[in-house]
């Protein structure tokens, strides 16, 4: 299954190369892995994108049960509530506090919290058959980026490569627990533009785009989040508006009932 997804990833990636032969990923200059760590952090917002205290991103969704198309579901209402952690040593686990909440209008898809303890999980009856994808080692995988120059980190270097055209270095960063995680970085702009890791479910790579500056915090968020499983599009999310560092009431993230 892992298999099939790196492979249609690579198919994927083939597929976007739009640049010209000037512009080829294979004529990149050379840098290491940390260097490019380096300024992917410092291109996102330094200090205060590496150790945030919170996130909310409010916006829309539409959903595409097993990448179908004539499934699609919109949700008007679609968002995340973040309380940061101070340390993370394993990528794929959940950590902090997190709540992501799905509605068009007043019917309810799902509410699915983490209050640094326990899950707790609103599932409607048309999100029930996609419980898995849902689950948080099949989601989280991201902020890892913010701790790999701890101690017990380990990056690679892998082949570069171009995702949507834009010429992009590839990294991989094994956490201490040995979960792996790749991500493309910009090189031109040192951006973050994929996310990619093995799941439960299949491979899963997320595509980031239309990036933007937070207002009065030097914090750059990526507005537009496409979420792929097994090369399918599962989720095209576009956050309209974005918060960073405002305080986030704890009950929030206690019980995720309908």
């Amino acid at each position: 299954m892992y298999l099939t997804g790196w492979l249609l990833l690579g198919i994927w990636l083939l597929n976007a190369c739009k640049s010209s032969e000037k512009t080829t990923a294979a004529a990149l200059p050379t840098l290491s892995a940390t260097e490019i760590l380096k300024r992917a952090v410092a291109a996102a917002g330094g200090d205060t994108w590496q150790r945030p205290q919170t996130l909310v991103l409010q916006g829309t969704a539409d959903f595409f049960p097993d990448g179908r198309q004539d499934m699609k579901m919109h949700f008007d209402k679609y968002a995340m509530y973040r309380v940061y952690p101070p340390e993370n040593d394993e990528a794929h686990k959940a950590n902090g506090r997190v709540r992501f909440d799905a509605a068009e209008g007043d019917s309810v898809f799902f509410k699915l919290a983490f209050d640094g303890k326990t899950s707790s999980t609103y599932l409607a009856p048309k999100a029930k058959p996609y419980e898995k994808h849902f689950a948080w080692s099949n989601n989280f995988g991201f902020g890892i980026i913010r701790f790999a120059n701890s101690p017990g980190f380990k990056l690679d270097l892998l082949a570069n490569d171009q995702v949507e055209g834009f010429p992009c270095y590839f990294i991989q960063i094994t956490d201490p627990k040995q979960s792996k995680t790749l991500f493309a970085i910009d090189a031109k702009n040192f951006y973050i533009r994929m996310v990619g890791f093995n799941t439960e479910v299949g491979y899963h790579y997320r595509i980031y785009s239309d990036f933007k500056q937070a207002p009065n915090v030097s914090f750059l968020q990526p507005t537009r989040v496409r979420l792929y499983f097994e090369g399918a599009k599962w989720m095209d999310i576009n956050w309209k508006q974005f918060a960073v560092n405002q305080p986030i009431d704890p009950q929030l993230f206690v019980a995720a009932g309908k």
